[in-house]
């Protein structure tokens, strides 16, 4: 698994690792084998906790929550869990039926978000056990360089002309709730009216692709938008700091909602503007003002002079993107999110020591599901 989560997974444990004594079980294996990882999982932590003191256990995925029951009441262990948000709003029947009555019986839950926390209260998981924590950040994105220098080497990288383009940038899986294929036919035009060197780069790959290539053509936006699909590490980071503005065009999707929005802290924390729907978690994401502006969903009129405001002006740009960068690492740091996640835990044992429980604890990272 790879994404958003896995990065969140990974500098989670980096930082809990830094304050306590933190054992880490992972899943390396393919995908085409995750059927397989609640059964590894359950060897591993039953290893662990048979030959280990381990006095607290946290679990970094609704879909872990049968296996957090299995262990809390086999080895009397208070467990803990994060919801993301599609870990807890996924609609298949016998996924709601399990994963919810399962999770109320953990410890604690932690949230992403108040929009992640609100879809758990609806099925039933106690208010006093749910505590509302957000994703973290760590500064390794950010590359201090000439903006010119930084765009010919992406430039070369995609090979591809970008000299004297307008970037506006947006990464993400390619799904519905992304809204890639609204903002291209309803606000892109209405851009481009205005600002005719601007190109909409969009990394990201998935099942809504063929609606988004079906979008760029009926909107005549085929020399406007650039399908760039799975991207390295390396090129993200460059496509962070060499673009001209960020967008988040979320739409409201019944049963996939966004928890929080880990591109949101990635993009701020490089200097980059953004411009953002203020729907479901991204709205504790970006303060308005702060780290970004928030624009009504589906609000075209809006999205579009928001961004023309940001294009047109490169020093105000360049102001944007500093104050966002600067709030960002300061109420977004892992030191910090880690240390709540710390004091969280250990309300729940009086010992300073536990075992974590990740889909994936790698570092590496590409676009997906973020």
């Amino acid at each position: 698994m790879t994404g958003g989560m896995e990065r969140v997974s990974y500098e989670l444990y980096r930082h809990l690792a830094k304050v306590t004594d933190v054992k880490l079980i992972k899943w390396d294996g393919s995908n085409k084998w995750l059927f397989l990882v609640l059964p590894h999982f359950l060897m591993r932590s039953c290893l662990v906790l048979l030959t280990s003191r381990v006095k607290a256990i946290y679990l970094q995925d609704g879909l872990l929550s049968p296996l957090g029951v299995v262990i809390k009441y086999v080895f009397n262990k208070p467990v803990s869990i994060t919801i993301h948000g599609l870990d807890i709003t996924y609609t298949n029947r016998f996924y709601q039926f399990l994963i919810p009555k399962c999770i109320r019986k953990l410890d604690k839950i932690i949230c992403v978000s108040s929009a992640t926390k609100e879809q758990c209260l609806k099925r039933g998981i106690p208010q006093n056990k749910i505590v509302v924590i957000p994703n973290g950040i760590s500064d390794d994105f950010y590359i201090r360089e000439d903006v010119q220098k930084l765009n010919d080497r992406l430039c070369k990288k995609l090979k591809m002309n970008l000299r004297n383009r307008k970037i506006i940038l947006s990464v993400g899986r390619i799904v519905e709730r992304k809204g890639f294929h609204w903002f291209v036919t309803n606000v892109l035009p209405k851009i481009v009216m205005e600002e005719r060197n601007v190109v909409f780069l969009l990394a990201g790959e998935g099942p809504f692709k063929e609606t988004i290539e079906k979008s760029i053509v009926n909107a005549g936006m085929r020399k406007h938008v650039i399908l760039l699909g799975k991207v390295d590490n390396e090129t993200l980071r460059l496509l962070y700091n060499s673009s001209h503005v960020m967008v988040v065009p979320n739409i409201p999707v019944k049963g996939d909602i966004e928890g929080f929005g880990v591109v949101v802290l990635e993009a701020t924390s490089c200097g980059l503007p953004l411009v953002a729907s203020g729907t479901e978690g991204i709205r504790e994401a970006i303060v308005h003002g702060e780290n970004g502006f928030l624009v009504e969903t589906f609000n075209a009129e809006k999205f579009s002079r928001t961004l023309l405001f940001i294009l047109e002006n490169s020093r105000r740009a360049r102001v944007l993107g500093e104050k966002a960068r600067r709030f960002t690492l300061r109420n977004f740091a892992w030191e910090k999110i880690a240390k709540m996640y710390f004091e969280i835990l250990s309300r729940t044992s009086p010992y300073n020591c536990g075992v974590s429980l990740s889909p994936s604890g790698k570092k590496n990272t590409s676009y997906e599901d973020r």
